[in-house]
């Protein structure tokens, strides 16, 4: 048999039927088979998802492991394919990484030879970022039984951080701006401002950077 289409006529000589019996007709006197060669491919796998994660995540990676495999097939089926996915793995409202058993969407007549075992699929997620400017945050002295005065009385400064957070954080009451003046006599200084942020936030930039301090008796 070749490959292809082929019309292969049926023959029933070596039929077996009980005696007494004989074939008067055949109908249909031939049968259509579509033959193809089997052939072994090496393609890669990728983790399929849909959904979205929760509003302050984002899908950072999707693998699938192992990431390749070798198929089995029809040539004619098998050769156009490079790569097969998982099937579809709902992240729908997810807020942390997570790992899965999954099957493959594999074409009907089409085997995985190797690796035998099973197939996950990990979805990374991360938090989504963000910068946030907040203004005129009043400056403070610490450490000193003086009076004093700073100059500028405010400061702006600039934060990098989760959106969750960045959204919840009033200045006045998590940020904390303050010139230390331990040990400082009375008299005129220039000093840089100390600032407290809360967790999982970093500095990006402050304005004014410099602050003039006077310390009187």
């Amino acid at each position: 048999m070749s490959t292809g289409f082929n019309s292969i006529p049926v023959n029933l000589e070596h039929a077996g039927f009980p005696k007494n019996f004989s074939i008067i007709n055949v109908n249909p006197a031939f049968l259509d088979v579509i033959a193809d060669v089997e052939i072994y491919k090496k393609v890669s796998v990728e983790a399929f998802y849909t959904g979205k994660p929760a509003s302050n995540f984002f899908v950072s990676d999707a693998l699938a492991k192992p990431s390749s495999i070798i198929l089995r097939g029809p040539e004619k089926l098998l050769h156009p394919i490079e790569k097969v996915l998982t099937k579809s793995i709902d992240i729908n409202g997810a807020s942390e990484s997570f790992k899965k058993e999954i099957t493959l969407d594999l074409p009907e007549d089409i085997d995985i030879v190797f690796p035998a075992g099973v197939i996950h699929a990990e979805i990374f997620l991360k938090e989504k970022f963000a910068k946030k400017i907040f203004s005129n945050i009043p400056v403070k002295g610490k450490n000193t039984k003086f009076s004093y005065s700073i100059t500028p009385l405010a400061i702006n400064i600039e934060i990098k951080g989760p959106v969750k957070i960045l959204e919840k954080l009033k200045a006045k009451e998590k940020i904390n701006v303050y010139v230390d003046l331990k040990g400082l006599k009375p008299g005129i200084y220039v000093r840089r401002a100390a600032i407290t942020l809360p967790l999982k936030t970093t500095l990006v930039g402050v304005k004014p950077e410099i602050f003039t301090v006077k310390i009187v008796q």
